[in-house]
């Protein structure tokens, strides 16, 4: 793709924007936001084409505050695509050994998940202090600007050269199986029927027993493999959930799926269709 605009949460050198990059190119102009809403509030607006929105992190979990939004927000789900996460301890340049260079630093800055998911090598460097900040890039322009050799990030590798500063040692993060999934949100549904091979609902149950079962039984009888469930509690109304789920198909399973959702339909009190959409 070129030429879209495609909003994100973050600066250059985010992951959010790292997965963008990844998606669309870079032939395209990416409009940097400061909270998640905003990119929902932008794509509503036509005032971007896509967003790209973090859901699901292997090491932390979901991203709660993005399934109330894919409720709250009349959008579509136009493509997903998973990114893997590598933590890199950044600093200002001194060239020095990684022995000398260590001992210097007194500080650590970076988003608390970030900081959370490196605590074998903050354990390794008791002396070192950790600073939560609301992002990693952006922790990273903020010991760029202020020089102090003290400083260090914890960010990515493409923050370190946007920012210019020196990887003083490369991944960091105690799990090497860290990966994040991302959604691209849109305004409409993605057309190519070559590639799609996922979907997603939003949907409401009757408040009694064996609902939720029974809603799911379509699936289960016609094939569909489901590969996420998630609850949001339904504000004013205590105990009580909004649902949404994840499957999977191939081409040929593209009827099975049709059949499915038309039993589910019945099925449930109103449902909110996020759409088809490739897995990248």
């Amino acid at each position: 793709m070129l030429n879209k605009k495609i909003a994100y949460q973050g600066i250059p050198g985010a992951f959010s924007w790292l997965a963008g990059i990844k998606f669309f190119g870079r032939r395209n102009k990416f409009i940097s936001v400061d909270e998640f809403k905003k990119i929902f509030e932008l794509v509503v607006n036509k005032k971007a084409d896509y967003g790209i929105v973090p859901i699901e992190n292997t090491l932390a979990g979901s991203i709660y505050e993005n399934y109330d939004n894919l409720n709250i927000y009349n959008v579509k789900i136009y493509g997903e695509i998973s990114l893997k996460i590598e933590h890199h301890l950044l600093g200002i340049k001194t060239n020095l050994p990684f022995s000398r260079r260590i001992k210097l630093i007194k500080k650590v800055f970076s988003h608390p998940k970030a900081l959370e998911q490196c605590q074998k090598f903050f354990e390794k460097y008791p002396w070192i202090e950790k600073v939560g900040y609301k992002d990693t890039a952006g922790s990273a322009k903020y010991v760029a600007e202020l020089k102090d050799i003290s400083l260090g990030s914890i960010a990515s590798k493409e923050a370190a050269k946007i920012y210019g500063l020196e990887i003083i040692k490369e991944n960091i993060e105690d799990d090497k199986n860290n990966f994040t999934r991302f959604l691209i949100i849109s305004k409409e549904e993605n057309k190519n029927l070559k590639k799609l091979n996922k979907g997603s609902l939003i949907f409401y149950l009757p408040h009694i027993p064996g609902s939720l079962y029974k809603s799911l039984k379509p699936f289960a009888e016609n094939g569909i493999n489901l590969t996420k469930i998630e609850s949001r509690p339904i504000k004013g109304r205590p105990f009580e959930y909004v649902f949404y789920i994840d499957f999977e198909f191939s081409k040929k399973e593209l009827n099975r799926v049709l059949n499915a959702l038309e039993e589910f339909k019945k099925l449930v009190k109103r449902y909110k269709f996020l759409g088809f959409y490739p897995i990248n």
